[in-house]
């Protein structure tokens, strides 16, 4: 069992070292059947799963998943789910599964989505994905959130961060349960016809720098650390634990194979 918020007066316990990362497994519901969510011991090797993006109002948009020759450069196209879906669709679903279900936010309404999602049944915590700010800049976005829920909070922090060290210090002073790293970095790709779509790469080109940023933050810092960008075997996850990472999340890794979180999690638990 691992306890990603300590401090907590909230629980977000896990029973294994690995995270399915935000958006990997979208909304969640349509992955419960072939996971075995609602049985009490299914073995799918997950220890919790993080949703797709959801905003106030939600956004209707067209993402891609690009191939590219070591990953996957992953566009949103700006979709999101909205408040209304999570609090009258989605979580009454997620309260009878045997896995805690958090909730992605971003950007300037993520105060807003967590004050509207706090005590809903189902919503086992949040998110936050931040992006390339300043340690102070970071600090007050985190704090905005920290003041709407009491819920486990985890800040994850992008790649292109010149001092994550820093930002995650800041993070957790305003009130973080722990630290994700890294949510890619930004990349583009040209179509057939030339034009460039931007967005993150994700996959094992990211692991090596992913891993150094990970290590830099989890000597740093007390609060739980997990270890993401590229991971997509077992050696990869022992990596990351072997730097100070307490979990790993899965994401173009779970996208492309929903059995990957079994085969990473029988094998660092293995290695215990």
């Amino acid at each position: 069992m691992i306890d990603l918020a300590p401090h907590n007066p909230h629980t977000l316990t896990i029973t294994t070292p690995v995270i399915a990362a935000a958006g990997s497994l979208g909304d969640v519901v349509g992955v419960v059947r072939w996971l075995g969510l609602t049985q009490p011991h299914s073995d799918h090797g997950l220890g919790a799963i993080i949703s797709s993006t959801v905003t106030v109002a939600g956004r209707r948009g067209q993402p891609q998943i690009l191939a590219t020759p070591a990953g996957v450069l992953y566009h949103h196209g700006n979709t999101s789910l909205s408040v209304k879906q999570v609090r009258d669709r989605l979580a009454p679903r997620w309260a009878g599964y045997h896995i805690p279900v958090l909730v992605s936010i971003a950007g300037a309404e993520a105060a807003d989505v967590a004050a509207a999602l706090d005590g809903v049944a189902g919503v086992a915590g949040f998110e936050v994905a931040l992006p390339a700010l300043t340690a102070a800049e970071a600090a007050q976005r985190v704090a905005a959130v920290r003041r709407a829920t009491l819920l486990p909070l985890i800040v994850r922090l992008p790649g292109e961060l010149p001092d994550p060290v820093a930002v995650a210090q800041a993070s957790i002073a305003a009130g973080a349960d722990a630290i994700a790293l890294i949510g890619g970095l930004p990349a583009c790709m040209p179509l057939a016809d030339g034009q460039l779509v931007y967005g993150r790469l994700g996959g094992p080109a990211i692991f090596p720098i992913a891993l150094s940023m990970v290590a830099a933050v989890a000597a740093a810092v007390s609060a739980p650390v997990i270890g993401m960008g590229g991971i997509a075997a077992p050696d990869h996850a022992r990596a990351m634990l072997q730097v100070g990472a307490r979990a790993v999340a899965l994401a173009s890794a779970l996208v492309t194979d929903l059995r990957r979180a079994k085969v990473i999690a029988d094998a660092v638990g293995a290695s215990d």
